[in-house]
Order: structure tokens, then C-alpha cells, then sequence
């Protein structure tokens, strides 16, 4: 084979092949994306969740969340994972920090890291209040490939 014909060959397989992968792109974007989907959890009003706690901890399909109500009054939520090796974490109500007994990992009130391992903060999920009904809505969002 001469070598202009191997490269005119090599240029129309590469255009070829460049153009069906704009075209799968096009027509199939999911195969190529991570797909979100989120969830809305209604958990009851602020006085039914915060009666006897400044905190709660939620259990839904298999993840773990921590539900707390902070000093100046505002509710937020942490995904109780730890960012480091995925181990749970737990609220400690007097330190007013989250710490993951498997390594050590030490995160502050807003979830970033203190001490250990754990370079990333913890998942912060969004927290709303209906004004109508005073209820507490978790938004969970998962993410997969």
C-alpha cells in the first residue's frame, strides 16, 4: 500500500469515527454522564424533630444523615459519611463537632476537616422550611455514573 492511500484511508476512518461519536453523544448524553437525581423529605416540624435534642440522625436507603439545629437557630444537614474512607460519623453534641472513630477524622460544625486524614468536608445536603406548615424538607441528592 502506498502511502498516500494509507493516509487518505487513515483521514476517512478518523472522520468516520469522529462523527459517530458526535452523533452517540447527540443522541445518547446519558451513556456519557453522571446522572442526579433528588429527593424531597418531608421529616415534621421543627418542634416534633428538636424536643428534646439539638439533633437527629436520619437513616434513608442506606445512607446515614445528621440532622442538626444550630445555635443561632438555623437547621442544616450532613451526609454522615466520612469523606475520607466512608465510615460514619457521629454529632458530638458537647464539642460541637463530628467525629469518625475509624481513623480519627475530626470535622468542625460546618463540616470541614479539623484533624486526621479527611481532606474534604462533609456532604452538606439543603434544608428548607415550609413557611406554611413550619415543616423541615431534606433535599438528598444522589449522584450516579
Amino acid at each position: 500500500m502506498k502511502r498516500r492511500v494509507f493516509f487518505e484511508r487513515l483521514i476517512t476512518f478518523g472522520a468516520i469515527s469522529g462523527m459517530s461519536l458526535i452523533t452517540l453523544f447527540g443522541v445518547f448524553p446519558s451513556f456519557f454522564s453522571t446522572r442526579r437525581t433528588s429527593t424531597k423529605l418531608v421529616l415534621g416540624t421543627e418542634e416534633e424533630l428538636f424536643n428534646q435534642t439539638s439533633f437527629i440522625t436520619k437513616h434513608i436507603d442506606n445512607r446515614t444523615f445528621i440532622i442538626k439545629k444550630a445555635a443561632e437557630g438555623t437547621i442544616e444537614a450532613f451526609d454522615a459519611a466520612c469523606t475520607h474512607a466512608g465510615c460514619p460519623v457521629r454529632w458530638n453534641e458537647t464539642d460541637q463537632k463530628f467525629l469518625c472513630k475509624c481513623h480519627g477524622g475530626i470535622f468542625d460544625a460546618q463540616g470541614l476537616p479539623l484533624a486526621g486524614p479527611p481532606k474534604k468536608p462533609l456532604q452538606k445536603l439543603q434544608v428548607q422550611k415550609r413557611e406554611s406548615s413550619g415543616e423541615i424538607i431534606l433535599h438528598i441528592i444522589d449522584v450516579s455514573a
